[in-house]
């Protein structure tokens, strides 16, 4: 008869590292013929100061004004299980479930729109050996940051600018005047449906493919309607379906980890690749003349994506240094780009030093995308973003910590205003914002 067994937070892992589940497989696999079922959990809260170029809006209506003091907070759960077969094959399954966005109120809303609820981000799951590599399929994460190696939020709230319920971009700080970014582990993939093979470490070599059909999760365009884009298996339609949705997106990387008198390396690179479905809804933005017959047409199709990443780590003696780039044919968000618009360009840098109970880290990225520029609207080629953020940790136990962060974000293009989201204007193209936060966690 198979065994079943409760986890110990000891056994598993799953909460460390909050900004994204990097396994295949369970980091100590359960003994051979038993299940090991898990429910872990965080919750964070926070408070938080916040000063930015769009704490106050001026409308036709009015002012709008924020106060700059606020709490934030999310929960987290993790339910799901551990095996091994007699034989040594490991499967489990993996999921993610955390508290929703919803509208502002008077407490938690339990009926009509904006209902207080939990939404599931993973979803997954595994099967393979050691020997021979393993396989995730479900909504989960791909080889862009199961490999990835240069990019760490394991300090302050966990989140900072790539913020998913701390104080970063759209948590607590004003999505206008908070800096973008293309950070690896980033919703718009993680939580799609795809299907993975991660090889086995051969001397500290491992490779890995992943295939996503379309850009989207369980149950999510399920309700199919023919001759509309409510269809998750959607290719091709007359208006497209926007800057955002893709279709048979590959992924492949390869990453190397090894050892040197005490000083730990690791290297990754990976290459992403997809295609738009069908042609820009919005204005053409490019006017072709045909020298043959002078006829005049308008290039409004999507390009296809195609993104290169470099990261890399050294560790030593408790020091940890992150790098990462990623450049290609990509727009902020992950959006595809028209024609007549930049590559984008990312780069950012992270150090970490734990000492026992405590914590430092620092970060610094830049971000050089398209943006809000199309050919002929007046807005500057380039949307320039950066950020900058120092944090510090202290784990009272293995269950409870506090952490104060400062973040302070850039935003600028020249021709357009962030706060209006309208281009050929100068009032606000240059934005700017900070926050303080002081918190606590909680995990099991």
């Amino acid at each position: 008869m198979r065994k079943f067994l409760l986890a110990s937070v000891a056994t598993l892992g799953m909460v460390a590292g909050i900004s994204g589940t990097a396994y295949a497989q369970a980091a100590k696999p359960p003994a051979p013929g038993t299940l090991v079922v898990h429910l872990n959990g965080l919750l964070n809260d926070q408070i938080n100061d916040i000063g930015s170029t769009a704490n106050t809006v001026n409308t036709s209506a009015g002012a709008y004004k924020l106060n700059p003091i606020g709490m934030t907070g999310f929960l987290r759960l993790y339910p799901g299980f551990d095996a091994q077969t007699e034989g040594g094959l490991q499967y489990g399954v993996a999921t993610e479930l955390r508290t929703a966005f919803t509208t502002a109120g008077q407490g938690i809303h339990e009926a009509g729109p904006g209902v207080e609820s939990m939404v599931i981000r993973r979803a997954y799951a595994y099967v393979g050996t050691k020997e021979a590599g393993f396989v995730r399929f479900g909504q989960t994460d791909g080889i862009w940051d199961l490999l990835s190696t240069g990019e760490y939020f394991n300090y302050g709230d966990g989140n900072l600018w790539d913020s998913d319920g701390g104080v970063g971009v759209g948590a607590a700080v004003p999505s206008q005047a908070a800096p973008h970014a293309l950070f690896t582990y980033e919703g718009a993939l993680y939580t799609t449906n795809k299907i993975v093979y991660v090889s086995p470490d051969i001397a500290g070599f491992q490779a890995g493919i992943d295939f996503e059909p379309n850009s989207n999760g369980f149950k999510e365009g399920e309700l199919c309607t023919g001759g509309t884009s409510s269809c998750a298996t959607l290719a091709s339609a007359p208006g497209g379906a926007g800057a955002f949705r893709r279709k048979n997106t590959f992924t492949g990387g390869v990453s190397y980890s090894s050892e040197f008198n005490g000083t730990g390396v690791k290297l990754m690179a990976d290459y992403l690749m997809s295609s738009p479905i069908g042609n820009s809804s919005g204005a053409p933005i490019e006017t072709i003349i045909s020298p043959e017959t002078g006829s005049i047409t308008h290039e409004t199709s999507f390009k296809r994506m195609g993104i290169a990443q470099l990261s890399g780590q050294v560790t030593y003696a408790g020091f940890l240094l992150g790098a990462d780039m990623k450049d290609g044919q990509v727009n902020n968000g992950y959006s595809f780009l028209l024609p007549g618009q930049r590559n984008a360009l990312f780069y950012e840098v992270t150090g970490e030093y734990t000492a026992g109970p405590y914590t430092l880290g620092i970060q610094y990225f830049n971000n050089q995308a398209a943006g809000a520029h199309l050919p002929g609207n007046g807005t500057a080629r380039t949307e320039t973003d950066y950020g900058f953020d120092i944090g510090a940790n202290y784990a009272l136990t293995p269950h409870f910590g506090v952490y104060a962060v400062y973040l302070y974000g850039h935003r600028h293009q020249l021709g357009y205003d962030f706060i209006s989201s309208t281009a050929d204007s100068t009032a606000f193209n240059n934005v700017q914002a900070q926050a303080i936060s002081a918190g606590a966690q909680l995990k099991w």
